[in-house]
């Protein structure tokens, strides 16, 4: 059991390392989970999943690969064993063998015959992001020959918490930037001048939202008690003793916008380096849990 936990422990440390500003990790988790996995093969793919629109990040594929998987994805996904079981809500990990009934059903799958065709990879395991009828997110690994096992499950559900909880991070301080428009960098100077973190940046969006610790902790994907111990760092840094007082300050120096005003900022912004830069995604939706309904009287 301390082998187990001390491997993840080194893979939720390596794939923080690998962040580079609010941008998934992508190219980190390949690197750590393909060899793990014995997958040559890799993508991260969010889809809407009414219209088949997506966007793919692929390890081990060429160009014309990713090319080739994004226009199947508009004319097979409903015969997608995984992607079909993710649409309708179903999270957990599982391999494409399982998902499609047996081996038989399976090696019958049109979805099977694109893969083998394609690379000649035709086996697949699942570790689902997000899910449901608007969107589909996803890891999905590749190998040939032999399905993957009961331990390449166990790890992949291990991680998947983890990395559920990363991406529900990233988009959203992606949506904080995009809010925040061409003032981002002074906002993001703003932040680190206040000493917050990334994730208490997070929080302190939600309290923004006047979300309650259960609902904040809903959509960050952590616990309630994670959340007020981000909330109580997040007063100590600001010197505050309350979230109106935490928002309102957070506003005067520049952090959060004030409600109504606009930025002044140029047209023209210098573009950033790096192939992880920006926060690809398809449809962005946000989906409230029932408990984001009910908002704190401050």
């Amino acid at each position: 059991m301390s082998s187990a936990i001390q491997e993840i422990t080194d893979f939720t440390v390596a794939v923080l390392d690998g962040m580079d500003g609010p941008c998934f990790p992508t190219d980190t988790v390949f690197s750590i989970l393909c060899p793990r996995l014995d997958a040559p093969g890799a993508v991260l793919q969010r889809a809407a999943w009414r219209t088949g629109e997506s966007d793919i990040r692929g390890h081990g594929f060429d160009p014309p690969d990713i090319r080739a998987m994004i226009a199947a994805t508009h004319r097979m996904r409903d015969m997608h064993p995984l992607m079909v079981a993710t649409a309708a809500g179903d999270l957990a990990p599982a391999t494409a063998q399982a998902a499609a009934g047996g081996w038989l059903a399976w090696n019958r799958s049109p979805v099977r015959g694109f893969l083998a065709d394609l690379r000649g990879w035709d086996q697949m395991i699942s570790l689902p992001l997000q899910g449901g009828p608007t969107q589909v997110v996803a890891f999905a690994f590749s190998r040939s020959g032999r399905d993957f096992d009961a331990r390449d499950l166990a790890l992949v559900t291990a991680v998947q918490p983890f990395l559920t909880a990363l991406d529900r991070h990233v988009r959203l301080m992606g949506r904080w930037r995009r809010e925040e428009g061409p003032v981002e960098d002074a906002a993001e100077a703003n932040a680190r001048a206040a000493g917050l973190t990334g994730r208490e940046l997070s929080v302190l969006l939600c309290l923004s939202e006047g979300l309650t610790a259960a609902a904040a902790a809903h959509r960050l994907g952590c616990s309630t008690r994670t959340v007020s111990k981000h909330t109580e760092n997040i007063y100590r840094k600001l010197r505050v003793s309350d979230r109106l007082t935490a928002v309102l300050d957070a506003q005067q120096r520049g952090i959060l916008r004030r409600p109504g005003t606009t930025s002044d900022a140029p047209a023209h912004r210098p573009a950033r380096s790096g192939p992880d830069d920006r926060i690809f995604t398809v449809a962005p939706v946000v989906r409230r849990h029932p408990s984001e309904r009910s908002r704190v009287r401050t």
